[in-house]
């Protein structure tokens, strides 16, 4: 299991925030390489009255056969890549090692 706590990223004079723990389910995800991405996510609808304030999410990015990370702009959820929080290694279902 990968747990994302809450957070707060300063980005570009806006706030991107995240006020609950994030879990991804590691055995469900296939074996291999992963980033682990901060998104703003455009999906979520934003009822926040301040401003400078954004909605963030947690993307897993597989690093691909033609040797590039998967982009999530390029997904459909529609989200925009901010942060790099990290690196893991899926090596099996519920087995992974942390690389950064």
């Amino acid at each position: 299991m990968l747990i994302v706590p809450p957070f707060r990223l300063p980005h570009l004079r806006h706030h991107y925030v995240s006020d609950g723990e994030t879990r991804i389910d590691l055995a469900r995800v296939a074996p291999g390489r992963y980033r682990v991405l901060v998104v703003h996510n455009f999906h979520v609808e934003d009822r926040n009255p301040t401003l400078d304030e954004c909605v963030a999410g947690v993307f897993l990015a597989a690093w691909r056969d033609d040797g590039r990370w998967e982009e999530p702009e390029r997904f459909p959820m529609e989200c925009r890549a901010l942060a790099v929080l990290g690196e893991l290694i899926v090596s099996m279902p519920g087995a992974t090692r942390r690389d950064a």
